[in-house]
């Protein structure tokens, strides 16, 4: 028990366990009000009046702070100012006005005027708690504070009150209404005596609520049966009852003509207790069976089914069900969506739908077929679906009870559909950014030892032979090791985003031991990410270098010890660039593209090898060339990009309009690789090395290559070269050392800072 407390404590004030505690009081105020609306039909008395404000005013409370709960994990409002205190100050007005239904439950003038007084006592009494807690300590937990225990003090006021009224007055139902308030005074008393450490919210008086709010329901049933209310003057009989004289007949009989209405919704001990496992949940797997099982217990529903999102094409996936008359769950199932148009439609444009016996759609009749359910005359689909997101929804049937569902069940149940989309998004995000990062580290290692495997070939290679042969084959070996790098970057981009979104959504549940974890654990896979690609930048300096051997013999190293070596001068930026359009404007005029150059009228020099540069500029000019269609466009525009705190650059931006590149296949075109093995990319007229090696000269340069593409219409490759090289060179033709940047780099050291681009 000492440690069962303390976690249901933690589950109650911590999100997503917090959600589930607003769906039960919405459920348990829901069900007492639904059932008030449904007799208003028919007439109204003044019990059913006074039930129905008192009620609509304790779920607009409950409501305003799940809202405002909402706004506080979206950023939009401090959770630590602002809602300590407006919870103290709902759940002290909420009291206020149980206790003067269960003890009101005709018109009593001065009572009125005291619940209504005591509002507005509560109103100002928020704001100016607000104003006071505002000023205080950012760390200081509002638990244990003397805020805290002057509005436990008052609600302890109000709860001795309210017991002592009803002991007084005892009006109908008294009993039930006494046992409210003495547990609501106990979770009032634990909080005042002992609060928890380190918490803003009050745990123990949110677990006496959810165990004392499914008693509301008594209030709509006091209100609406004559039998349990106070005993009429003689000839004030109601016109819209008909009750039973004594008789002897079988206890639980009726007389004729006195109709006795099933319960369409619950929200006692079992509903409440498969919430609370709803909340209590580690494991995300279990979460469908447990989440079904609530709704249904809930709902009252014969069969629940928690059902995928089929899209456009696929079948639909009944991912659990289960069976409230026979309490056992039902193993999910997939049926083609042929054979359930109606859900199929419904599911897809997130809208809901119920279906009654004599529907021409075979819905009905194939969800009998399929469960062995027989006749299934009634079916409602209520979609897990808002703005933002469709994660299927939840179908409820009644072969069992033939109930037929109606708008008021599904007005009922889609009020609650928020939460639960939350719930679900709240319990998958951690869990499979987890699954993701260790994903990630495996590959990493696998990485790791291919990308040692490839230096001792390299090494190999250096001492015994540069011949063309073994020079391909270590191409064909360095490149896998070089693409999965390369995927690896994006996904690890990717988890980035995905961990820094659960961590905003989750910061209170978290603890700083698992953020302490969660950012060790990136911080060395980043680590190992810029170690491998700086292995991965020599190994292409010397490859190009072997290369360049390989196709010319009177090119030869001085000391196989030695690094690729680059001869830098000054380069005359406008000369370079003429070449390149001049050297690729007849394969361009073949294909009628027409070439559009926005270029500074003064372009600096830069320092660096002339023929590498204009090899870049060839390269990239040539790929836009291919990948254009007849009767296309290319633009090449050149800009200056003085921002940076350590140097200039060059900007040099080539567009093509080939369609543009998969996001699938961004990580791939810079990779070296053959026809053989890879097929051609779409959007991409390289065929495999020429980017490569464009993306290695500049780098050696200092610079960076990267590709961006608009999915249908255009991609973009931009480089972006010093114009002043801060390098131990102080002349030319110096030796242009290949160099290697990871991220964080400093931005002196020869290269752009990673971050900054």
């Amino acid at each position: 028990m000492d440690i069962f407390y303390p976690q249901i404590i933690n589950i109650l004030t911590n999100p997503p366990g917090n959600l589930i505690y607003h769906i039960v009081l919405a459920f348990a105020i829901t069900a007492a009000l639904q059932g008030i609306l449904i007799s208003r039909r028919s007439g109204q008395d003044e019990p059913l009046g006074r039930a129905l404000f008192g009620l609509g005013l304790v779920l607009a409370g409950q409501v305003g702070l799940f809202l405002s709960s909402g706004l506080a994990w979206q950023g939009l409002a401090n959770p630590h100012v602002f809602l300590p205190p407006l919870d103290r100050a709902i759940t002290l007005f909420s009291l206020v006005w149980i206790g003067w239904m269960w003890a009101f439950p005709k018109t009593t003038r001065l009572a009125d005027a005291l619940a209504g007084m005591a509002s507005v006592v509560l109103i100002i009494a928020f704001f100016f708690t607000l104003n006071l807690w505002s000023n205080q300590p950012p760390d200081l937990a509002y638990n244990g504070t003397d805020f805290d225990l002057v509005w436990e003090l008052a609600a302890l006021i109000v709860l001795l009150a309210g017991s002592l009224l009803l002991l007084v007055r005892r009006p109908v139902g008294w009993g039930i209404g006494l046992g409210f308030m003495l547990v609501n005074l106990t979770g009032h008393t634990a909080q005042f005596l002992w609060p928890v450490a380190n918490g803003d919210f009050a745990g123990a008086v949110r677990l006496a609520q959810l165990c004392s709010f499914p008693l509301l329901p008594v209030l709509a049933q006091r209100a609406l049966n004559p039998l349990f209310q106070p005993a009429r003057a003689a000839g004030a009989k109601p016109s819209n009852f008909k009750v039973a004289p004594v008789s002897t007949e079988k206890k639980g009989e009726l007389e004729p003509g006195l109709a006795r209405e099933r319960r369409r919704y619950s929200a006692d001990a079992r509903a409440t207790q498969a919430w609370l496992k709803v909340a209590s949940l580690t494991n995300s797997a279990e979460l469908p069976a447990a989440l079904t099982r609530a709704v249904a217990q809930t709902m009252l529903a014969d069969i629940c089914f928690l059902v995928a999102n089929p899209g456009a094409a696929g079948d639909i996936i009944f991912s659990m069900g289960y069976d409230l008359i026979r309490e056992e769950d039902i193993a999910g199932i997939s049926i083609p969506r042929d054979r359930l148009p109606s859900m199929a439609a419904s599911l897809q444009r997130g809208r809901s739908l119920r279906l009654e016996p004599g529907s021409s759609t075979p819905d009905l009749k194939s969800l009998g077929e399929y469960f062995g359910l027989g006749p299934v005359n009634n079916l409602m689909l209520i979609p897990l679906a808002n703005q933002k997101n469709n994660l299927g929804g939840f179908l409820f049937l009644s072969p069992y009870s033939n109930r037929a569902w109606n708008s008021e069940d599904q007005s009922y149940f889609e009020s609650a559909i928020e939460p639960m989309i939350q719930i679900l998004e709240y319990s998958a995000q951690p869990e499979a950014a987890s699954g993701e990062l260790e994903s990630l580290r495996i590959e990493l290692d696998k990485t790791q030892q291919e990308n040692e495997h490839l230096f001792a070939n390299l090494e190999n290679l250096r001492r015994q032979t540069t011949s063309t042969a073994e020079l391909e084959l270590l191409i064909v070996v360095q490149k896998e090791a070089q693409e999965t790098i390369a995927s690896l970057q994006v996904e690890n981009e990717r988890l980035m985003q995905v961990l820094q979104a659960a961590n905003d959504a989750h910061a209170d549940r978290l603890s700083t031991a698992e953020g302490a974890h969660f950012e060790a654990e990136l911080r060395q896979t980043l680590q190992e990410i810029a170690h491998l690609q700086n292995n991965l930048a020599k190994a292409n300096a010397q490859i190009m270098v072997l290369e360049r051997q390989a196709t010319n013999p009177a090119v030869q190293m001085v000391n196989e010890e030695r690094e690729a070596e680059l001869t830098a001068k000054t380069v005359n930026t406008s000369a370079a660039i003429d070449q390149a359009i001049a050297e690729t404007r007849t394969q361009m005029q073949a294909k009628n593209i027409t070439l559009q150059v926005d270029i500074p009228e003064e372009l600096p020099q830069l320092f660096g090898d002339r023929d590498a540069i204009l090899q870049i500029l060839i390269q990239l000019l040539q790929n836009a060339d291919q990948a254009t269609p007849a009767e296309g466009t290319v633009s090449l525009k050149v800009r200056i990009d003085d921002n940076s705190a350590s140097q200039p650059y060059l900007l040099f931006q080539i567009t093509d309009t080939g369609g543009g590149v998969a996001p699938q296949d961004l990580s791939r075109v810079f990779s070296r690789r053959n026809r053989a093995d890879y097929p051609q990319i779409q959007g991409i007229g390289d065929t495999g090395e020429g980017l490569s090696i464009a993306k290695t000269l500049t780098e050696t340069h200092g610079g960076r290559l990267w590709v961006e593409s608009e999915s249908g219409k255009t991609t973009t490759f931009s480089v972006l070269l010093p114009i002043q090289v801060k390098a131990a060179v102080s002349g030319e033709g110096h030796a242009l050392a290949s160099k290697n940047y990871s991220e964080g780099s400093d931005p002196d050291s020869g290269g752009p800072e990673e971050g900054n681009w």
